[in-house]
């Protein structure tokens, strides 16, 4: 007669079956399937192992074409700015080891460094736009006339490079010491720029360099910001905007590229010694015969220095 207990006896029998099959299973092929997962690590680990020795070698040859680079950097940018006024301007994101190695490369070429500011983040901040208007309203120079906008980055860059520059629109301007004192200080106090060197309101041309652009909430207003502020000193006189890459979205070196290509000399890898050269040599080129150049490795560089005379 088939009662409870036989149904209980025949359930653990077929459990237990259960349980001694999957231990034997598992005894069957632990050895081949660990034995292959063994093999895979290996491999991933021997290929982690080349690709490090490879950024290695990279980062070496990158380090010993630098040395070349400054190495030569004095006799190949010689007298190609002699006499000239350069404005050496930051942007955000601009690294200041790259900007000291710009005015070396400048020292280089027989350049006066005529004034070397920082314009920080929130001069491009879109919530300052008005605070900036109103500036333009009490810091602008009676010699200057700022254009109508209700643009506040655009009206401020529009005076900070007249005061800077000694242009405005391209055209001489009388700037008198306080003028240019009276803009940068109340900059300064709004936590919108910084002076390394005062500017002394004359310059042959503007050396501008630049991060990757903004990323933030209000990237595009920022990115938009720089590119407008480029323009501005770019009417003024030559102007070259060396970016540390030319990688990142909304990167102003790429509007630039696309929409100022006559006006703005452009160098996207300026955060290395070559870039740093070619920087200068473009800004030299652009000065002393009109040519605009767009120098680097990334989209849109035709060469990475200058073609020779």
């Amino acid at each position: 007669m088939i009662n409870f207990r036989y149904h209980l006896v025949s359930l653990t029998a077929v459990f237990l079956a259960l349980t001694v099959g999957l231990i034997l299973g598992t005894a069957a092929l632990n050895g081949p399937a660990m034995e292959a997962l063994e093999t895979t690590s290996q491999g991933l680990r021997d290929s982690n192992e080349q690709l490090r020795a490879q950024v290695a070698q990279l980062e070496d040859q990158l380090g010993e074409e630098q040395e070349f680079a400054a190495e030569i950097a004095p006799a190949y940018l010689s007298a190609k700015l002699t006499g000239k006024n350069i404005l050496v301007v930051a942007l955000p994101g601009a690294d200041t080891g790259a900007v000291d190695g710009a005015v070396q490369m400048l020292g280089y070429a027989g350049a006066t460094v005529s004034g070397r500011i920082s314009v920080l983040d929130d001069f491009f901040d879109p919530t300052n736009a008005d605070q900036l208007v109103d500036l333009v309203d009490t810091a602008t120079p009676a010699t200057v006339q700022t254009p109508v906008t209700y643009d506040g980055v655009q009206a401020m860059s529009y005076v900070l490079a007249a005061v800077t520059t000694g242009k405005a629109a391209g055209t001489a301007v009388e700037v008198a010491p306080g003028d240019i004192t009276t803009v940068t200080t109340a900059l300064s106090e709004m936590s919108m720029l910084t002076v390394e060197t005062a500017p002394t309101g004359l310059a042959d041309g503007v050396l501008i360099l630049a991060g990757a652009g903004a990323t933030d909430s209000d990237a595009d207003s920022r990115n938009t910001g720089m590119v407008t502020f480029t323009n501005e000193f770019a009417a003024d006189g030559p102007t070259v905007y060396g970016a540390m890459t030319s990688t990142g979205d909304g990167n102003p070196l790429t509007d630039l590229r696309a929409d100022s290509a006559d006006t703005v000399a452009t160098v996207d890898n300026a955060a290395f010694t070559q870039g740093q050269i070619a920087a200068v040599a473009a800004l030299a080129e652009f000065i002393n015969s009109g040519t605009v150049d767009h120098l680097g490795i990334g989209e849109g560089a035709s060469a990475l220095l200058p073609d020779a005379a």
